[in-house]
């Protein structure tokens, strides 16, 4: 590694830690909507350095939302719990983040922040209601219901704000039982007459909330609507229907807060297409402009996992863990020898990122053209941790299941949130 960074390149925070506010306003500028991308979900040290980042905005550059790659209809609970409602930072995240995010204890910490944080302003306004205190911070989610499985909880939070009709509780029933594995392999063993019974259920839904919903039930429909469309879809050229959910709503999430900081996937926050269809980051991009920066995290060492198909059944996948080496001709091996550092692009030139055609995406490689076109910056950690516990639950998650035990078919969903832990 080098002994001194050079001039495109600062020293990382350490992991939790607020990262230095004078290099964080010289990146972010006047931006409204930051993107933050991890090379894999699962890593301790990225979620970790979301945090910090997040504390550095919201306390010094006005940033008012922290929004993350979850459940739009989920995330409302989350919401309510930091604005001072009832219940435990763990149940609250376990059940309120999707994919298993929540079982972080660096998110929870977050969260625990984010609710100090809000009582804290809450007793300033109440001490000096004309000092201009900061206004409260949210959390959003922005993403399908259901870690991308079940439609059951945008189902709900639509039904609970419109007025009730007859069959309401029935659509609640055949919308809401299962985890995302349940959920897949229950929508996969349906007949196509109880698919498209559920699919019809959950469209007249949809027309409801757009007669008589709020604009959280309205959000919530769209959400379902996409979920609708990711069923449908079959290959058209253009985003996925996800990604262009995620999109929507990061921008509904824009025109309601002050600045936002939004955490995903790397493949889903870069400006560059993905194997030519947009991504989250390319269509914000078109809407924002200059208005939006975007950093990636990468690794160079530390566990991996990766993921092998046993059968045609949804998630039965065998799961392992290997050690990361940083492939040539990656941005992380190009980036490995400055250490921990974050790395402003516009600054670099392009002798840093030449010959560089792609970027770790958990144990593969995403294809990437031009690094500087994609991100704005890289936050780079040398050596990284997953999660614990992280590993042995998606091996329970993704197991064999028993022949007379699995899950009735009772749940819907997609298949396509095997992509949420690349």
């Amino acid at each position: 590694m080098h002994d001194t960074e050079p001039t495109y390149a600062r020293p990382l925070a350490a992991s939790g830690e607020p990262w230095d506010t004078a290099t964080v306003r010289a990146l972010i500028g006047d931006a409204r909507v930051v993107l933050l991308g991890e090379g894999a979900h699962g890593v301790d040290d990225f979620a970790r350095l979301g945090d910090g980042l997040f504390r550095t905005l919201a306390t010094e550059l006005g940033f008012t939302a922290f929004v993350r790659e979850s459940g739009f209809a989920e995330g409302l609970t989350v919401d309510a719990w930091i604005q001072g409602g009832p219940g435990e930072a763990e149940d609250v995240a376990r059940a309120g983040i999707t994919y298993g995010f929540g079982e972080s204890d660096a998110v929870r910490r977050q969260l625990a922040w984010m609710r100090a944080e809000n009582a804290r302003r809450r007793a300033d306004r109440a001490g000096s209601p004309d000092a201009g205190a900061r206004v409260p911070l949210r959390f959003w989610g922005m993403d399908l219901p259901g870690s991308s499985t079940s439609p059951g909880a945008a189902v709900r939070v639509c039904l609970d704000r419109i007025p009730a009709q007859d069959g309401d509780d029935a659509l609640r029933r055949i919308t809401d039982l299962g985890g995302r594995t349940a959920a897949a392999i229950a929508w996969d063993g349906l007949d196509d007459a109880a698919r498209d019974r559920i699919r019809d259920r959950i469209a007249g839904l949809i027309a409801r909330v757009d007669r008589d919903g709020d604009e959280i039930a309205r959000r919530s429909a769209a959400t379902l609507d996409a979920f609708l469309a990711e069923l449908a879809w079959d290959g058209e050229p253009g985003p996925y229907p996800r990604e262009r959910l995620m999109a929507d709503t990061v921008a509904w999430i824009a025109e309601r807060e002050e600045r936002i900081l939004v955490l995903a996937h790397n493949a889903h926050v870069r400006r560059e297409p993905l194997h030519g269809r947009p991504t989250l980051g390319t269509l914000l991009h078109a809407r924002l402009g200059d208005a939006l920066r975007v950093i990636a995290m990468t690794h160079g060492h530390g566990p991996v996992v990766s993921f092998t198909e046993r059968s045609p059944r949804p998630f039965d996948w065998e799961v392992a863990v290997s050690e990361r080496i940083p492939a040539p001709g990656t941005l992380e091996h190009a980036l490995d020898p400055l250490g921990d550092v974050l790395v402003d692009l516009r600054a670099a030139g392009p002798g840093l990122w030449a010959g560089i055609t792609g970027t770790g995406a958990g144990a593969g490689i995403d294809p990437i053209a031009d690094v500087a076109t994609a991100f704005d910056a890289v936050a780079h950690r040398h050596r990284v941790s997953l999660v614990p516990g992280h590993l042995d639950r998606l091996q329970a998650e993704f197991g064999p299941a028993d022949a007379g035990t699995a899950p009735a078919p009772r749940d819907a969903g997609t298949t396509s949130a095997g992509e949420a832990v690349r």
